[in-house]
């Protein structure tokens, strides 16, 4: 049941649970990993090009250059994995419910935070896919409730349109039973047929 240890209506059930896909919503994280290789791999050009130029500068003025662009590039490297890290954990933290009388978006790291929004507030929903969120068959689903900031937003949702249709035939009252398409009836056992056959 879903109303274990949350503080649900009673009677409520838990319909559907996603995350985001994974892939559309790390678009960024994915840009800093490239971010991460070239630096990795400019690296040792970068300090050759910083000793040169040190070499250059001694004349004039004595600046520790190699030291301060070694320092800067370790700063970098670290700052990208730090924010690779934590990209993969928010997504991990963040999840989408949709139960008999509401959706509930959870997300939040150091700071938990739930919103929801029951059906019979619901006004309107907006579906929005990109090129990319097609690409990776994800898609954004706001769903505005009846007054200015009661709208909450579900970010590159697996399968919108499928999602988008659970939400319209709960908010209509429609009873929804998600179970997998090809759902095989379990085949009986020899003595559960035995029984049943000499049973008539």
């Amino acid at each position: 049941m879903f109303n274990r240890n949350n503080n649900n209506n009673p009677g409520e059930r838990l319909v559907f649970e996603t995350r985001p896909r994974f892939l559309a919503s790390m678009k960024w994280t994915i840009l800093k990993l490239i971010l991460l290789i070239v630096v990795f791999y400019l690296f040792r050009y970068v300090i050759l090009v910083a000793i040169a130029l040190e070499n250059y500068s001694v004349q004039f003025v004595q600046l520790p250059l190699i030291q301060a662009t070694y320092y800067l590039l370790l700063l970098i490297i670290l700052l990208l994995i730090l924010s690779i890290v934590w990209d993969m954990i928010s997504w991990r933290q963040k999840k989408y419910q949709i139960t008999t009388q509401r959706v509930v978006v959870k997300r939040g790291i150091i700071r938990k935070k739930r919103s929801y929004i029951h059906y019979s507030k619901i006004q309107d929903i907006d579906v929005d896919q990109g090129i990319l969120d097609r690409l990776f068959s994800a898609g954004d689903i706001e769903i505005y409730g009846g007054h200015e900031h009661t709208n909450i937003i579900l970010e590159d949702v697996p399968n919108p349109r499928e999602v988008e249709d659970i939400i319209d035939r709960l908010t209509m009252g429609e009873e929804v039973d998600l179970k997998p398409k090809n759902h095989r009836i379990p085949k009986r056992s020899i003595i559960e047929e035995y029984d049943q056959k000499f049973k008539r």
